[in-house]
């Protein structure tokens, strides 16, 4: 049989590659480098918001991180589900690397410029990367705002949480929106 290239191949004699019949709709085959390899989703993705603008929700002297439990609702969803208090958990069956946003507007209870901190949890855990947390100075007549950027490797059953912090006062949450995208 002679050797023939896969460049050289008329239309009627390309096929498709191994295992695309166990494919669903979406996803990319990844090679593991051992000669094989999986059928994944090519970019799963999840989120949720909140948005109360009028009132918010108030956190009364969290002094040290708490969670910023906020009910928020699910925006698109595949491979991650969404809780009320503000969890967003992976269900992807293959480990992998995620980008997520954490967008937030606020007050604080008083008049002048306060410190406050945003942290992002993973399985109940501060998040160890220097991307992690961030800190923005607010008070009680003007809105402020952070959008708080970070990577990450999710596994099966990983979950990430938004906490919140202040030396004094309370914090009057009044938008929140958290993302997660997965890269191949």
């Amino acid at each position: 049989m002679p050797t023939v290239e896969h460049s050289t191949l008329g239309a009627g004699e390309i096929h498709e590659p191994k295992g695309i019949t166990s494919a669903s709709s979406g996803q990319v085959y990844i090679a593991d480098g051992a000669n094989s390899g999986e059928w994944i989703k090519a970019n799963p993705v999840g989120g949720w918001r909140y948005t109360d603008i009028g009132t918010g929700t108030t956190f009364t002297g969290p002094t040290t991180y708490t969670l910023m439990n906020v009910a928020g609702t699910t925006t698109s969803v595949s491979d991650f589900t969404h809780n009320s208090l503000g969890r967003l958990t992976y269900t992807g069956t293959s480990g992998r690397h995620c980008h997520a946003v954490i967008d937030i507007s606020f007050k604080h209870s008083t008049g002048g410029g306060n410190d406050c901190y945003l942290s992002v949890y993973k399985n109940g855990s501060i998040l160890g990367t220097p991307n992690a947390e961030i800190v923005r100075s607010a008070n009680s007549s003007n809105y402020a705002h952070v959008a708080l950027h970070f990577d990450d490797m999710a596994s099966t059953n990983d979950y990430y949480e938004c906490y919140l912090k202040v030396a004094s006062g309370n914090i009057t949450v009044h938008q929140a929106y958290m993302f997660m995208m997965g890269m191949p």
